[in-house]
């Protein structure tokens, strides 16, 4: 014969039990939501501008802010300050066209093959930044100002827009091998005014003949067009002192390397990890969360940005 069994509420420990379990899920729910919240906040990629300007021959020992300014170039000196500057950047190449081609694709020269300035073509097949940012939604556009770097030695490929027009040249004079870095500039302007959006990289290269003037009317346009603020602006060069000669030494390897971020974020922090010309690639692709390829030998310099310098070891520095 069945008997019935009175129902009986749960006791009161395990009341409490189940109450506890529902109160550490809620928890865990709410603190990985603020967590996720927090990551998000502090790790917006950047959707541009992005302005990568290469200045052949100029010594990082011309830049400087505060009472060591070079008073003659307030423009440099203006970016200068707004910039996170790393004081041991280094190029792979003193010459023009290897060095460049280690920037754009992020490979060393025995990686890229271009090892002279002539002879020597940019595969094809390599994925430059240019091709990267472009696959992410960028337009890109160059401006550049030495024959070193026209469209045929290949570092063009992935831009939709790219400048390298040199004057006509007078028939009792020698070929023309490098236009005005003023030109170059405002060729890049005018491509700066063409773009519709924020979300774009330009590419400009001159001499050191011309920065001060180039970065003046680089900014100039950049704060007209309420850009600059929201602007990643990097500055470097291809070598370092030009009167070095080529050699592979701290003169000619030792180059400059300023990040400005939106926001001038992390202004006139000094930087003395010692870094490379293949570190900007990874560094650009990390700041708009773009996949980074895999096999690359540069890194992403985003911590150090961030001030975390302390967390990046020192690595090998290489030259050819």
């Amino acid at each position: 014969m069945a008997l019935d069994m009175p129902l009986h509420a749960p006791s009161g420990p395990r009341r409490w039990q189940a109450m506890l379990v529902v109160a550490v899920f809620v928890v865990a729910v709410v603190g990985a939501g603020l967590v996720g919240w927090w990551y998000a906040g502090v790790s917006t990629p950047i959707s541009g501008p992005i302005v990568l300007v290469s200045i052949d021959g100029l010594s990082p020992t011309r830049l400087s802010f505060g009472e060591r300014a070079d008073a003659g170039t307030p423009a440099l000196n203006a970016l200068v300050a707004d910039s996170v500057i790393f004081e041991r950047a280094y190029t792979h190449s003193p010459l023009t066209l290897p060095a460049h081609a280690s920037i754009l694709a992020g490979q060393l020269p025995f990686e890229h093959g271009v090892r002279d300035e002539a002879g020597f073509v940019l595969d094809e097949t390599t994925n430059s930044l240019a091709e990267l940012l472009g696959s992410r939604g960028f337009e890109t556009g160059a401006a550049v100002s030495s024959f070193l770097l026209r469209p045929a030695t290949g570092v063009g490929q992935g831009f939709t827009f790219f400048d390298a027009d040199l004057p006509n040249e007078p028939r009792d004079r020698a070929p023309v091998v490098e236009r005005d870095g003023a030109q170059t500039a405002e060729v890049a302007a005018q491509w700066l005014r063409s773009q519709p959006g924020s979300r774009f990289f330009l590419f400009v290269q001159l001499n050191e003949n011309a920065a001060e003037s180039a970065v003046m009317r680089l900014v100039t346009t950049l704060k007209e067009l309420d850009l600059y603020e929201q602007a990643t602006i990097i500055l470097t060069s291809s070598r370092g002192d030009s009167g070095a000669g080529g050699l592979l030494d701290d003169a000619s390897l030792h180059v400059p390397l300023l990040v400005k971020q939106p926001d001038s974020d992390g202004a006139a922090r000094r930087i003395v990890l010692p870094v490379q010309h293949i570190d900007i690639l990874p560094t650009l692709l990390d700041l708009v969360r773009a996949p980074i390829p895999s096999g690359l030998r540069g890194r992403s310099l985003r911590a150090a940005l961030d001030g975390d310098e302390a967390s990046m070891a020192d690595r090998p520095i290489y030259a050819a």
